[in-house]
């Protein structure tokens, strides 16, 4: 599993916009390889708010794909928002550990 993370900071005030725009856009759901999308809002009061875009992929491979796919450059396409706070910081983890709940039979 491979994971990206996008940081983004915005003007206070203005994260309803980016949380908008990525309700909006779309087009990674499809790709082959994704897994899932989560969007967190730091929780923090700063002089900006910052989020971070989450991506699940089955590999880095496909994770990649979708960066040089038609439906990223869609996706991204368009005027940059003035409300966003300089560039974006990426950054991308192989993912070594991971649990989840464990399942428990109920009492016969």
């Amino acid at each position: 599993m491979y994971v990206g993370t996008n940081r983004i900071r915005v003007q206070k005030g203005t994260g309803h916009k980016l949380e908008e725009r990525f309700a909006r856009q779309g087009g990674v759901e499809r790709q082959p390889g994704f897994v899932s999308f989560q969007m967190w809002k730091l929780d923090a009061d700063e002089e900006h708010e910052e989020y971070l875009i989450v991506t699940h992929w089955e590999s880095k491979e496909a994770q990649g794909e979708w960066i040089q796919s038609d439906a990223f450059r869609r996706a991204h396409s368009g005027a940059r928002a003035d409300f966003i706070i300089g560039h974006g910081l990426f950054r991308g983890y192989d993912v070594r550990l991971s649990s989840k709940p464990q399942q428990t039979k109920a009492p016969v």
